[in-house]
């Protein structure tokens, strides 16, 4: 496992996914600003998580398991540099450069051996590897997010003829997918990259669509215009809605509520109770003895919340 090489000032193959809108981790504007903070001198280092972790340990497993199913005889995992696109702002990294002798692999379930878009795939020439580690349940086509338009990235950068990612999910079940270049995804690639670059190119950047409400605090966290906007007739039925919905929640939780306490009060003491098929758990969270802390001293600071709040007004 060689470690990040690619331009952090730049697209690379594996913000593809966040960058199309197909990342469960991070939306379009998260992955512009991310790139534009390393470009202004004021990303902060990220030390990886447990899943990052794991994913490195495992990643040589991973990549000579695939090797060994593919018959793949020829692997370097040792790529210490970035391939970069031909024509676009766009560097790719990769797992492991694999050298095919013409072997044709069939989709085989039973083998974990599955080719994308074709019922076999020849493996000629060079080859781009991909390894993966996931807590998500199999599955016969990776999610967007797991691997294929990274892989088709890294395809393009290298001139590769096909690809394959490796994907070991919770730990027990390792599935390969095969996948050879597709001209319409690539294109759809080439287009994000060429506007992600454009996006870059302005201070501050050229926002996307807001697709959350991080996205929202993201590109509007200052919060420092004090006078009322009127946001005009159109936004009267969305605040009515807000209102109606934040009541119903309301309404809901209290009812919650009164049934918790039913049921609290028929269990007594039992942290288990049974009512026909359906088991009901009141447990008791313990917890370790600490010694006394002392909590150091905290700069006050301003952050932006992530929610409205409405309250209508009666005159």
């Amino acid at each position: 496992m060689v470690g990040k090489v690619t331009d952090n000032c730049k697209a690379s193959a594996s913000l593809i996914p966040a960058i199309m809108g197909h990342s469960q981790w991070s939306t379009p504007n998260e992955t512009l600003a991310a790139v534009r903070s390393h470009i202004d001198g004021t990303a902060e280092k990220w030390e990886g998580n447990e899943a990052t972790i794991w994913g490195n340990i495992l990643e040589p497993t991973v990549l000579n398991e695939m090797a060994k199913r593919l018959n793949i005889r020829k692997f370097n995992p040792g790529i210490d540099y970035a391939l970069k696109h031909p024509s676009l702002p766009l560097e790719a990294s990769l797992d492991a450069e694999a050298d095919g002798t013409g072997q044709i692999i069939r989709t085989n379930p039973a083998a974990g051996i599955f080719c994308m878009g074709a019922d076999q795939i020849k493996l000629d020439g060079k080859g781009a590897l991909e390894s993966k580690v996931t807590s998500a349940r199999p599955e016969d086509s990776p999610d967007l997010s797991r691997g294929p338009l990274q892989l088709q990235a890294q395809m393009a950068c290298g001139g590769f003829s096909w690809g394959a990612i490796g994907v070991l999910y919770q730990g027990i079940t390792l599935r390969v997918f095969i996948f050879e270049p597709h001209a319409a995804t690539v294109a759809a690639i080439e287009e994000a990259v060429k506007d992600f670059d454009r996006r870059l190119q302005t201070s501050p950047p050229k926002w996307y669509d807001i697709q959350n409400s991080a996205d929202a605090v993201l590109i509007y966290g200052e919060g420092d215009e004090e006078e009322a906007k009127d946001l005009g007739d159109s936004f009267i039925k969305l605040a009515e809605e807000h209102v109606a919905l934040k009541a119903s929640i309301k309404e809901g939780n209290g009812a919650i509520d009164l049934i918790n306490v039913k049921i609290q009060e028929e269990m007594g003491n039992h942290t288990i109770g049974k009512a026909g098929d359906y088991e009901i758990k009141w447990p008791v969270r313990h917890t370790k003895a600490a010694p006394e802390k002392i909590i150091p001293a905290k700069e006050a600071t301003s952050k932006r919340q992530s929610t409205i709040t409405i309250k209508e007004k009666k005159s």
